[in-house]
């Protein structure tokens, strides 16, 4: 039985779980950030971690299997700094308040689908737009790829150049120059590879300046990786832990706030979800007729989405979206959802062997990120260029979505720019119900105001 479509794809299991690995290294990264992130606002580091484990791992299992799609989940890194914002402001509210808007703020997303607001706002994208959001990821991937080698800098907004790093540097070089030959000669799993090869470089080259700092042995530099320790119990510092809802609540401001943060993570993650997980999917059917795209598939991602947000706070995290690193599974030749299976089952195995991926440099996957990125952007040479105002607005488009890393953004305004180009400069009718895209545009501005 071949539930995953594995020959209708041309795919192999032994190429899905290629892929699924190097996805799962190219974001490994969060198992690190969130728990960091979120202790800031006082939660417990350890508890994060393993909630981050436990959601990301079952959420992106259930994800393969309902939608067999190779998309990975684990909470935003946009929406975790927003609910940092929440907690930490000068009349910030408790973090268990805003566990109890990621909750909500799930519902309300399936609401969204449920309803019919979902099938609206896809009716409105058009083939050029989603080629454009593609490319706006991959300039994303591609600028943060570097950006963890020090090279560059994001600050306010912008990049700017940083230090000249010669280890990762060099690292990432080797890396990415063995992710091309290996490409050029068709060698399956060739991003996967050149993310081994960055690994394992890594870590050598910080064995040899701790040894050349203190003489450490070899064996007690490991142990010394090695001893982050945790308890299971750690997750129940922040599993089910929402607030006294009449004792928050007596306050106005506090209710004033969650009531915000419910919209604001709801904006975010909806119009976030909908431009990566568009982006995959095209990614993924590319090179397949029109007529044989799954659009099933893609209204369940993003149900999926909707329902690991609900997860998310009762296990104890930000809201769980599809990540944007998942492009780099499908780029390495990731088709189903054995992929996602595949990362989904690492998450899990972290409760397990957490220090070998908690103890990995940021810049390891860096000449994945930049790989990937590259070859998406590469994808608006499609686009019609002699449509010059559409192609000016394409091409400004990508470079906000590369600079900023505001997928969710990109795609609210972006589509109500689209829409109003195609309206009133080429006087064409809007399909679909253009009006939703500007509702949810005041909606955001007035969120952001007050």
């Amino acid at each position: 039985m071949d539930y995953f479509n594995l020959k209708f794809h041309k795919t192999t299991v032994k190429n899905e779980i290629f892929a699924g690995i190097a996805m799962f290294l190219a974001m490994s990264y969060i198992l690190v950030v969130c728990p960091s992130v979120l202790s800031e606002a006082g939660m417990s580091y350890n508890g994060v971690f393993l909630a981050t484990v436990c959601v990301s791992g079952f959420a992106t299992i259930i994800s393969a299997f309902y939608t067999k799609l190779p998309l990975a989940l684990a909470p935003g890194l946009g929406v975790t700094g927003m609910f940092l914002g929440f907690a930490t402001a000068e009349n910030g509210i408790h973090w268990s308040v805003l566990l109890l808007a990621t909750y909500i703020s799930g519902i309300v997303i399936c609401g969204f689908v449920r309803f019919g607001i979902y099938d609206m706002i896809m009716e409105i994208m058009g083939d050029d737009f989603r080629r454009i959001l593609m490319s706006g990821i991959g300039l994303a991937l591609f600028l943060y790829g570097i950006s963890t080698t020090g090279l560059l800098e994001k600050g306010n907004g912008f990049y700017s150049f940083g230090r000249f790093e010669p280890i990762p540097l060099t690292i990432c070089g080797i890396s990415i120059a063995v992710i091309y030959v290996l490409k050029r000669r068709n060698k399956k799993g060739f991003v996967l590879i050149g993310l081994i090869v960055a690994y394992f470089l890594s870590m050598s080259m910080s064995y040899y300046e701790a040894y050349q700092i203190s003489g450490i042995s070899i064996g007690n530099y490991f142990d010394d990786i090695f001893s982050f320790s945790y308890d299971a119990k750690d997750l129940t510092q922040v599993m089910l832990s929402f607030p006294d809802v009449l004792e928050s609540f007596s306050e106005k401001n506090t209710l004033y706030l969650f009531i915000n943060a419910v919209f604001m993570f709801t904006m975010a993650h909806f119009f976030d979800a909908i431009g990566t997980n568009t982006s995959s999917f095209d990614a993924i059917y590319s090179d397949i007729d029109d007529r044989m795209k799954d659009t099933v598939s893609l209204k369940r991602a993003i149900t999926v989405d909707g329902i690991s947000s609900i997860a998310s706070g009762l296990i104890g995290t930000p809201t769980v979206t599809a990540y944007g690193e998942s492009l780099v599974g499908i780029v390495s030749g990731g088709k189903t959802g054995i992929t996602a299976l595949t990362t989904g089952c690492l998450f899990l195995l972290c409760f397990f062997m957490a220090p070998l991926f908690t103890s990995m440099a940021t810049y390891v996957a860096a000449p994945a990120l930049i790989y990937v990125g590259f070859m998406l952007l590469l994808r608006f040479r499609e686009f019609d260029k002699s449509n010059k105002i559409l192609y000016f607005f394409g091409f400004a488009l990508i470079l906000y979505v590369g600079i900023s890393f505001q997928v969710g953004n990109a795609v609210l305004y972006g589509l109500l720019i689209y829409t109003l180009i195609k309206r009133f400069i080429f006087k064409q009718k809007p399909s679909g119900n253009p009006w939703i895209i500007p509702i949810f545009a005041v909606i955001h501005i007035l969120l952001n105001l007050v």
